[in-house]
């Protein structure tokens, strides 16, 4: 059985270089990890399982970073199976957030406007 502390190291290191596609989109990645999306995990045997939240309750999102999390996290030593939920009901807020929330500060959509001549 692997130790808590021993798997807890690899899985940080996998989320948090998994990224929220939005903030990506925005032009400014943040990971899944800083961004306050991982509610947490538990190892059961050699099956791991982490909970993901969302930014709100209709992001269409989650499942691609759900699925590239799960790719990456069953590459590590012990992990025989990976399953991710992910909990719509929980309400996410920028506290959450673990890297600088300034990072995401600015006009949403700024990139469609046009610069006329």
């Amino acid at each position: 059985m692997l130790d808590r502390q021993v798997i807890d190291e690899p899985i940080r290191a996998v989320l948090g270089k998994i990224h929220d596609p939005c903030s990506i989109a925005a032009g400014r990645p943040v990971s899944v990890l800083d961004m306050g999306l991982v509610r947490g995990w538990t190892l059961d045997g050699g099956t791991l399982t982490v909970t993901f939240c969302v930014t709100f309750a209709g992001c269409t999102m989650a499942p691609h970073f759900a699925q590239a999390a799960a790719q990456e996290l069953a590459l590590i030593e012990g992990v025989a199976r990976v399953e991710t939920v992910i909990d719509t009901d929980f309400v996410w807020t920028p506290d959450m957030m673990k890297a600088a929330p300034m990072m995401l500060r600015g006009r949403p959509q700024a990139w469609r406007e046009r610069v006329t001549p």
